[in-house]
């Protein structure tokens, strides 16, 4: 939002120098840090309470700050976001979901305030998260034995095993991603709920 006041910051980096001295200097502005060192854990610090601003490196294992970032644009779009890397701007694929962008070489603690900054006066308006959806999952049968459930936190899907999941109505698992307990619905194979 133009003007926002941005005080919670998440930051997140697989690099645990750059995490810790990043984290410092935030804090010695006057920042309220949370760190995580993965897009996965970024999810899981969400869930804790949202954020100001999102300070994301881009290559980090298990999830990826170009896919910590596309999550975040899609279910917290109200979030201001910055990507952080060693790349160039010109080696960065066309999409990213980020307001800024600030190179890691020579990374100048300065010049990511002033970053900051300038996206709290200039962020531009989006609109709320969407609307929770407390209703079950659908899993739907892939055919070879597993249901295939699709985590509305970390978006991403993955199967359980059919003899798992015995009986009608709604069930409970784990996504093996982001760890959310999820609840979904055993749905036929011509999508009707069992």
């Amino acid at each position: 939002m133009v003007g926002q006041l941005i005080n919670r910051v998440l930051l997140v980096d697989d690099d645990e120098l750059n995490r810790k001295l990043t984290a410092r200097h935030l804090i010695a502005a006057g920042y309220v840090v949370r760190t995580a060192e993965n897009g996965l854990e970024a999810i899981r610090k969400l869930r804790a309470g949202l954020p100001d601003l999102i300070i994301s490196d881009l290559k980090m294992p298990e999830m990826s700050g170009f896919e910590l970032l596309g999550v975040v644009r899609k279910r917290f779009p109200q979030i201001p976001a910055i990507a952080i890397s060693g790349l160039t701007k010109d080696e960065i694929p066309e999409g990213l979901a980020a307001d800024a962008y600030f190179h890691k070489n020579g990374f100048g603690f300065q010049s990511l305030l002033e970053t900051i900054s300038d996206l709290a006066r200039k962020t531009p308006l989006r609109t709320g998260p969407p609307r929770v959806n407390n209703e079950p999952t659908p899993a739907r049968w892939d055919g070879d034995g597993n249901y295939v459930i699709r985590c509305e936190d970390c978006l991403r899907e993955f199967s359980i095993p059919r003899v798992f999941q015995n009986g009608r109505g709604e069930k409970c698992t784990i996504c093996v991603h982001c760890g959310k307990v999820i609840h979904f619905i055993v749905m036929d194979r011509d999508s009707h709920q069992l």
